[in-house]
C-alpha cells in the first residue's frame, strides 16, 4: 500500500457547496491540522474522512502509541479499512517530539482538540458521537482525561496498562461536577479495558466504572471477555446505557479492524452523549432505519430566482410508528435540528421519536439549508457549510428559504401519508427552535402550536421577515438557565419582543412585564421540579403563550420537556385546516 502523506486543509472562502449533492461532504483524505492549546502552545493531529461520507457520523478518536508514525498506524491498525467500510471520521491524537507527557500536558491538548473537532473543522463530526481509543501508554492518560472531563465521550476504550490510584478515587467520588449534587463518581461512561496486568490500581479503575455505569454485579463471558451490562433503569432525558467490559489482551492484539469493530458493536454502538446539563445525557437508540424512519429526497426550489432555476437536492425522515393506525388521520410533528444538526440525529436528540412512538403520532425531520461563509470560531478558520442551518428569512442567490421548504413537504407529507391536517405541529431546538418560531410567525395557519427549544427570535440568519397576521398560534417556548448562548431566560430584549406580539395580537391578559425572570421563579404562574413556567392567557383561560426556564439546561433540549410539550400543550390545540379557527380542548379559541 501507498504511503499516507497528510494534505493541508483548503481556505475556507475556496470551498462550493453543490446543490444537487447538497449534504455531501466536501472533503476527503487524510490531513493535517493544528490544535491551539493555549497561548502559546499548538500542537498537531490528523484527520482521515472517508471518501462518500455524509453529516454527523461516528468521530473516533486514536490516541497514538509513540513510536508509531502516525499515517502507518491508521493503516496497520485496521482504521483506515474500518473507517471507509462504516464511514467514521479519523482523528489521530499525536505525541509531541516522539513522546507523551505527563497529565499536566496532555490532558488540555486532548480537551482542545476534542472542542476544536466540536466546531467542525472542514467535516461535519457530531460531538454527541466522539468517542476515544487509547493504545499503549497513551491509555492511562486518556482514562484520567475522560474522568475529569466526560462530556467530551460517548465511550472510552483503554487498550493498555491504565488504572486509579486511591488519591483519583477520593477525588472523584468527592468532587461535585458542574451539575450540583452530581459527583464526577456519578457520571456513566460507556469502556472496555483491556490489559495483561490487572492489579490493585486496574481493579479499583473498573470497580469506579462499575458504580457510575449502575452495572449488573455478575459479567457475563463473551468470546474471552468480561462484560457486564448496566441494570435496567433511568429516565427518558437519560438511559442507563452503559456497558463496561475487561479483556487481559496486550494493547498490541487490540490493534486490527475486527477487534476495533468488536469494541464498537458491543458497547460504542447507538450510545450518544447529547447536550442536557454540564455532563451531558447519556442515550441509546438503535439505528433509525431498523425502527422505521423512511428517507426522502426531492429536488425542491430555493425561491431566489423567478423562473426556478435555484433548485436543491433537499432531504427528510418521516416516522410513523407501529402505534399509529394508517386506516386514520394520524397528527403531525415537525422537528427541526439545530446549527451543525441532521434529519437523522434530532429525533433522538429530541426524544420526539420515542414520544410518537409512545403517544402514537408522526414526525417529520427536515434537513436544513447549507449556508456557503467563512467562520472563524476559537483560533479557528473554517466554513458555515460544515454545519446545516435553517434560513427563516428571505431565499439568497446561494441558499433558499426555508420557510418554502417547509411550504413544500406539508403539500408532500398530507398527500402521501394520512394526516390530520387540523393537528399539525412544529418543535425544534436551536437554529430549529427559531424555525419553529418561524412557523408561528410566519405560518400560522399551518400549525395548530408550536414548541420552539433554546432560540427567543424567529431569525439570526437574515432580516427577519414582518410578521403574519394570520390565525391564532399558540407557542410554548423552553429556556435553559444555563444556556451560554441564549442568556438570562425570558428577561432579555428579544424575548420580550416576542412575548409583546404574542399579547398584543391574541389580546392575552399577561404580558412580559406580569412576571419577573430568571431569578428563581419569585414572581412566576407555578414551578415543577427544574421548570419555572409563565403563562399568558386570553380572556377565556386559554394559554395561549407558556414561557418555560429550566434551571441546569445548558444550550440543549430535554426529551422530558419535549414530553413535557406534547402531554401539556401541544395536543390539546387543534385548528381547522378550512377555517383556520383554533380549538383548545375542543373548545373554539376567539378574540375578544
Amino acid at each position: 500500500m501507498s504511503k499516507l502523506i497528510a494534505q493541508t486543509l483548503p481556505e475556507a472562502d475556496k470551498l462550493t457547496v453543490d446543490p444537487m449533492h447538497y449534504y455531501r461532504q466536501v472533503l476527503h483524505g487524510y490531513y493535517n491540522f493544528n490544535c491551539y492549546v493555549s497561548e502559546g502552545v499548538t500542537r498537531t493531529a490528523k484527520f482521515y474522512i472517508p471518501e462518500g461520507s455524509v453529516y454527523n457520523q461516528p468521530t473516533i478518536f486514536l490516541a497514538v502509541p509513540a513510536a508509531r508514525p502516525t499515517d502507518e498506524f491508521l493503516v496497520d491498525s485496521g482504521w483506515k479499512d474500518l473507517a471507509d467500510q462504516m464511514g467514521f471520521y479519523i482523528i489521530l491524537m499525536e505525541a509531541e517530539n516522539g513522546a507523551w507527557g505527563d497529565d499536566a500536558k496532555e490532558i488540555p491538548y486532548i480537551t482542545a482538540l476534542n472542542e476544536d473537532v466540536n466546531f467542525r473543522p472542514f467535516f461535519c463530526a457530531f460531538s454527541s458521537k466522539f468517542y476515544v481509543y487509547a493504545y499503549g501508554e497513551t491509555a492511562g492518560m486518556v482514562g484520567r482525561q475522560s474522568r475529569l472531563f466526560p462530556k467530551c465521550w460517548a465511550g472510552v476504550a483503554l487498550l493498555g496498562p491504565s488504572g486509579m490510584t486511591a488519591d483519583e478515587l477520593h477525588e472523584l467520588q468527592t468532587k461535585e461536577t458542574r451539575v450540583p449534587g452530581v459527583k464526577y463518581s456519578d457520571v456513566q461512561m460507556p469502556v472496555w479495558l483491556s490489559a495483561p496486568v490487572q492489579d490493585d490500581d486496574f481493579n479499583r479503575q473498573l470497580a469506579y466504572y462499575q458504580a457510575a455505569n449502575h452495572s449488573v454485579d455478575t459479567p457475563e463471558e463473551v468470546d474471552g471477555h468480561k462484560l457486564w451490562a448496566p441494570k435496567a433503569g433511568g429516565t427518558i432525558d437519560e438511559h442507563w446505557c452503559s456497558a463496561v467490559v475487561t479483556d487481559t489482551a496486550d494493547w498490541e492484539m487490540c490493534l486490527s479492524a475486527g477487534y476495533s469493530r468488536t469494541i464498537w458493536q458491543t458497547v460504542f454502538c447507538g450510545v450518544a452523549r447529547f447536550p442536557g446539563n454540564a455532563n451531558g445525557a447519556l442515550r441509546r437508540n438503535e439505528p433509525i432505519e431498523a425502527r422505521g424512519f423512511q428517507s426522502f429526497t426531492a429536488p425542491v426550489a430555493g425561491g431566489y430566482y423567478e423562473d426556478g432555476h435555484d433548485v436543491y437536492q433537499r432531504q427528510w425522515y418521516v416516522y410513523q410508528p407501529e402505534t399509529v393506525d394508517p386506516a386514520k388521520p394520524s397528527p403531525l410533528v415537525f422537528v427541526f435540528h439545530g446549527a451543525g444538526g441532521s434529519s437523522d440525529e434530532i429525533a433522538d436528540r429530541t426524544g420526539w421519536g420515542e414520544l410518537a412512538k409512545k403517544y402514537g403520532f408522526t414526525i417529520l425531520c427536515p434537513m436544513a439549508s447549507v449556508p456557503n461563509r467563512v467562520r472563524h470560531v476559537t483560533n479557528m478558520v473554517t466554513n458555515e457549510m460544515f454545519r446545516a442551518m435553517w434560513n427563516t428569512g428571505a431565499p439568497q442567490p446561494d441558499r433558499p428559504a426555508d420557510l418554502l421548504f417547509v411550504d413544500y413537504l406539508y403539500d408532500w407529507v398530507t398527500s402521501h401519508y394520512n394526516i390530520d391536517k387540523s393537528r399539525v405541529y412544529a418543535s425544534g431546538q436551536s437554529s430549529g427552535g427559531m424555525m419553529s418560531w418561524a412557523c408561528a410567525s410566519y405560518r400560522p395557519d399551518l400549525f395548530a402550536a408550536t414548541a420552539p427549544v433554546s432560540a427567543k427570535t424567529p431569525n439570526i440568519e437574515t432580516e427577519p421577515l414582518p410578521f403574519v397576521d394570520g390565525s391564532i398560534i399558540p407557542v410554548m417556548s423552553n429556556l435553559g438557565l444555563l444556556d451560554g448562548m441564549f442568556k438570562g431566560g425570558f428577561g432579555t430584549p428579544d424575548a420580550r419582543m416576542l412575548i409583546e406580539r404574542w399579547h398584543d395580537a391574541f389580546h392575552l391578559a399577561e404580558n412580559w412585564d406580569s412576571y419577573t425572570y430568571d431569578d428563581g421563579g419569585k414572581n412566576c404562574s407555578f414551578q415543577n421540579g427544574l421548570f419555572t413556567n409563565y403563562i399568558y392567557r386570553n380572556s377565556q383561560g386559554v394559554p395561549i403563550l407558556r414561557c418555560v426556564e429550566a434551571a441546569t439546561k445548558t444550550h440543549a433540549v430535554w426529551p422530558s420537556e419535549c414530553e413535557m410539550a406534547w402531554t401539556e400543550f401541544m395536543r390539546d390545540f387543534s385548528k381547522d385546516p378550512d377555517t383556520k379557527e383554533l380549538y383548545y380542548k375542543g373548545e373554539k379559541v376567539v378574540l375578544d
